[in-house]
């Protein structure tokens, strides 16, 4: 399922209705009353609901919580999840788009439950710039701005050319042209925001993201009480310094690194595959999609308001209480 996020209970439902298995690309939903709306199709159910949460399938990722599990790192105290994006973004807003994925793992590398979350952010850059626009094609600027996107011009990834002939064929006026004017078209997301999510587990986590960077990719830093984990996606490495003895282990995960979102999409369909082959649980369940959502409105509506925002736990806690079958227990 990859209709619009807003779009995804009626094709849902109605695929799991027909015994169709099922992989639903993030986020869940857009509110808690479509999470809740899915997971109830989803109880009735036989078939697999697997959630798109690739971050858990990134090797880096995947070693960061395996050493976090395997207490390498003593108490684990805070979390930073960062991400760097060059390149602008039309559609819904930030802190659901794109932050569910890192709020995600957060939580799964906490391994606790969201209290509050207090987020900022701001347009810092992509301001009304006179005479820009509307489309990049149609631009007077276009040969001195730095953003310009040609989408007449045939790119040499192959997976960035496809993207590209699909926007040809979804190519419409107006605010969807995928050429959109980064400046001056209209748009209520920021270009740079900070979330700050206290969890139930005395663990402090910090998501950062920027779509200003001079490169794309994340990173995450993971302090604990014995040792300290520094990690780049894009690198593929791992930096564990030992607390006590300043002893350094560097673990390089290049080689495994293939693909988009740090080598995680190829491993995570092939995972949803197997699944489906052989049986299996889901790594993301439909209840750590709906916590996501929930931390992630939770911090929309913070930025919002300029004020620390709590999670209701009651409602949580129902949640975990109704759909259990649907939550795995990690190691």
């Amino acid at each position: 399922i990859s209709t619009p996020d807003y779009a995804h209970v009626a094709p849902i439902c109605e695929a799991l209705k027909l015994s169709k298995h099922v992989y639903i690309e993030k986020p869940l939903a857009t509110t808690i009353e479509d999470c809740d709306k899915i997971a109830e199709a989803a109880a009735q159910s036989k078939s697999i609901c697997y959630l798109g949460f690739n971050l858990r399938h990134s090797p880096v990722n995947e070693r960061i919580h395996e050493l976090i599990m395997n207490n390498e790192l003593g108490k684990v105290t805070t979390i930073e999840a960062n991400e760097y994006y060059y390149g602008g973004k039309y559609g819904g807003g930030l802190w659901l788009t794109k932050a569910c994925h890192d709020f995600d793992l957060m939580t799964w590398l906490s391994g606790g439950s969201a209290k509050s979350v207090y987020a900022i952010s701001n347009l810092s850059h992509y301001r009304h710039l006179d005479g820009a626009g509307p489309r990049c094609r149609d631009c007077k600027l276009a040969a001195r701005c730095p953003d310009f996107y040609d989408i007449e011009k045939p790119l040499n990834d192959w997976f960035d050319e496809t993207w590209r002939q699909l926007q040809h064929k979804m190519d419409q006026k107006g605010e969807l042209a995928p050429d959109i004017c980064l400046y001056n078209s209209e748009k209520d997301t920021f270009d740079n925001g900070i979330a700050v999510v206290e969890f139930d587990n005395d663990i402090r986590a910090t998501y950062t993201v920027n779509v200003l960077a001079a490169r794309c990719t994340r990173q995450v830093r993971v302090v604990g009480t014995d040792a300290m984990i520094e990690a780049d996606l894009e690198y593929g490495t791992i930096l564990l310094t030992r607390r006590h003895t300043r002893e350094i282990i560097k673990i390089d995960l290049s080689a495994h690194i293939k693909g988009t979102h740090g080598g995680a999409d190829s491993l995570i369909l092939s995972d949803f595959i197997r699944i489906c082959l052989e049986g299996g649980v889901p790594r993301s369940s439909i209840n750590d999609g709906r916590n996501a959502v929930q931390i992630s409105l939770a911090a929309r509506k913070s930025a919002e308001t300029g004020s620390r925002v709590l999670i209701d736990k009651s409602d949580v806690t129902a949640t975990k209480q109704k759909f259990s079958v649907f939550h795995r227990s990690e190691i």
